[in-house]
């Protein structure tokens, strides 16, 4: 798989370099589109989100919804789960995700131990996943994702236009990227 060079490169490594027209039309699309459902209802909710709580959010709906459809597709899975990756480089790409400690520094309405318990339940659920057989990761995945689900309807509370924050970064690490290796 080669990599182009420049920014192109840079999209290559998110979606996979061997991704079709389609594939990256419906990572571009899921995310523009999620994007603006949250901004769309921000507004008629008169959220009245600073211009950083916006980037913010613009920047997260972006990633993690368009991360959930690269992470599954066929060339995405092929980028993702290449040979030279390791259990640690799946870690790591999981633990780099600390965007629940973002929204606690940028939003009043999200505490640093909501931020923690949430970070700490998808690296624990990670390390579950991988430490498990192979064979065992979509389903344990997908008990870990509604784990996430129940996670942010119980335990956490995000505050307004935040709500689909956890169920998402949930299914887009724990049943997206994890799981379809």
């Amino acid at each position: 798989m080669t990599l182009r060079s420049g920014s192109l490169g840079l999209w290559d490594r998110l979606v996979g370099p061997t991704a079709s027209g389609v594939e990256q039309l419906l990572v571009l699309a899921s995310g523009v589109v999620f994007t603006g459902f949250v901004f769309g209802y921000a507004e008629t909710q008169a959220l009245d989100w600073s211009i950083i709580q916006q980037l913010l959010v613009a920047f997260l709906t972006l990633d993690i919804a368009g991360g959930i459809v690269a992470n599954t597709t066929a060339s995405g899975v092929d980028w993702w789960h290449r040979p030279s990756q390791r259990r640690r480089d799946h870690f790591a790409f999981v633990a780099f995700h600390i965007y629940p400690f973002a929204l606690a520094w940028v939003f009043e309405t999200v505490s640093w131990v909501e931020g923690a318990l949430v970070y700490g339940y998808i690296l624990g659920s990670a390390a579950v996943i991988l430490l498990g057989p192979r064979s065992l990761r979509r389903p344990v995945g997908m008990v870990f994702t509604a784990g996430g689900v129940l996670l942010a309807l119980v335990v956490v509370s995000y505050g307004p236009g935040l709500e689909w924050f956890v169920p998402f970064l949930a299914l887009k690490l724990l049943g997206g990227h994890l799981a379809s290796g």
